[in-house]
């Protein structure tokens, strides 16, 4: 079973290769859902560390139905990763009726040329999965991210069933530890794990905040 982080800081990226997950999600702003890292960031974790690493480009927090602009800009966010050592993009875009917005989607595929593509959790959001899923296999996704929170262990192994290994069902958002021997028992092949809880940061500073921060102690459970 693949364990991949979702890794919002340095320090996360630092204990995923620590710990010796298998793959990462790089990203920051957790508390928003993830958005888009820096390219410094990305750069430092590629240089720094021997781990595969997917980068999620999310310009904004707030859903997934996506303005005009707001698509060209992540096409520039992806065109500004191609020099960079990752394996792939994290990626996901919706239209008012909740279903895939194929158009945006093709717009990014031909930006990202022939890194991978993994659609995140925008796809729980969609009413007709298989219908989803059959688009996403067509335009070349290789990975799905669905929550069990969504329908439980019984809609995980309902997509992974309809998938069929056509493209790989992977639990993310919601994933406990318990899960874990579930998933393998209906031919879940790797899950999604953010490690982190919510803590205050800087509390003598008037900008302190509450942030989800990876802890070494919650990773140790999932492995």
């Amino acid at each position: 079973m693949k364990r991949e982080l979702c890794v919002g800081s340095l320090e996360a990226a630092r204990l995923a290769a620590e710990f010796n997950l298998d793959r990462i999600e790089t990203c920051v702003a957790l508390e928003q859902g993830g958005l888009t890292p820096s390219n410094a960031m990305v750069n430092w974790i590629a240089e720094t560390f021997d781990l595969p690493q997917f980068v999620l480009i999310r310009q904004r927090a707030g859903g997934f139905v996506y303005s005009y602009d707001e698509i060209l800009v992540m096409r520039d966010q992806i065109t500004d990763f191609q020099k960079t050592e990752v394996e792939g993009f994290v990626i996901g875009a919706l239209t008012h009726q909740n279903e895939i917005n194929v158009d945006a989607i093709e717009v990014w595929k031909r930006a990202a040329n022939d890194r991978k593509l993994v659609f995140h959790r925008a796809f729980d959001e969609i009413v007709d999965w298989k219908k989803a899923i059959d688009q996403l296999i067509k335009l070349g996704f290789i990975r799905i991210l669905s929550s069990p929170k969504i329908g439980g262990i019984e809609r995980i192994k309902a997509l992974h069933d309809y998938a069929n290994g056509r493209i790989e069902i992977m639990p993310a958002g919601g994933v406990k530890p318990e899960m874990i021997d579930d998933f393998e028992k209906i031919g879940i092949s790797s899950f999604h794990f953010s490690g982190a809880k919510l803590t205050s940061t800087n509390t003598e500073s008037i900008f302190s905040i509450e942030r989800l921060i990876c802890d070494q102690n919650i990773i140790k459970q999932y492995i």
